[in-house]
């Protein structure tokens, strides 16, 4: 299997680059995101890979980070989720973004991603939701902790935030913060952004 590949960039098309390692030319599927991280044509650059291999072809993702490719490798996990719908996941979402949408159960963030509906949504929530990082409910927490982090979100959205700065103010917090009042909480990240704005 191959697990990374280091070559030049030889094209990038909408939802592909490909990579000429030693004069053989890759075709690697990747999000917008992980494109939008590559270098220009021509020059030297380094992609981590999932090989998925099929009765009838053998496809290559690529991804510039380990989160990426374990966020990638979990929703494949997820029955009704293919390889092509967890790319554009990716595409829509940072893993951040993807697993706060997953622990606080944003169905309607999920159903964004092409391909998943509502009972998608609820599926995805309710088989990843023990197999997170843990980056946003510290370990160890309560079901009302969790309540809290989605009212923190909810709050922060309501005060007119969008859905990114909020997944990602919230990630920043420390376990310590999280034990706090939802009032507590939302003073820090107020503070946070503003800090984050100067």
């Amino acid at each position: 299997m191959i697990a990374k590949l280091r070559g030049i960039i030889d094209q990038i098309g909408e939802d592909y680059v490909i990579l000429d390692v030693s004069g053989v030319g890759y075709l690697v599927y990747c999000s917008s995101k992980v494109l939008n991280k590559l270098s220009t044509k021509g020059q030297l650059d380094e992609i981590l890979i999932q090989t998925i291999v099929r009765e009838d072809q053998i496809t290559l993702y690529g991804f510039k980070e380990e989160n990426e490719k374990y966020w990638f490798d979990l929703l494949l996990k997820v029955q009704g989720v293919g390889a092509k719908t967890a790319i554009k996941g990716l595409s829509i979402m940072t893993p951040e973004e993807l697993e706060m949408a997953i622990l606080s159960e944003d169905k309607t963030l999920l159903t964004r991603i092409p391909g998943i509906g509502n009972k998608g949504a609820i599926r995805i929530c309710s088989e990843l939701k023990d197999k997170t990082l843990n980056l946003s409910i510290p370990t160890g927490s309560q079901p009302s902790e969790n309540k809290n982090m989605q009212d923190l979100l909810s709050g922060l959205i309501g005060l007119g935030y969008g859905h990114h700065e909020a997944y990602e103010v919230v990630s920043k917090l420390s376990n310590e913060d999280k034990n706090k009042k939802v009032e507590d909480m939302l003073q820090i990240a107020l503070k946070i952004i503003s800090e984050k704005r100067k």
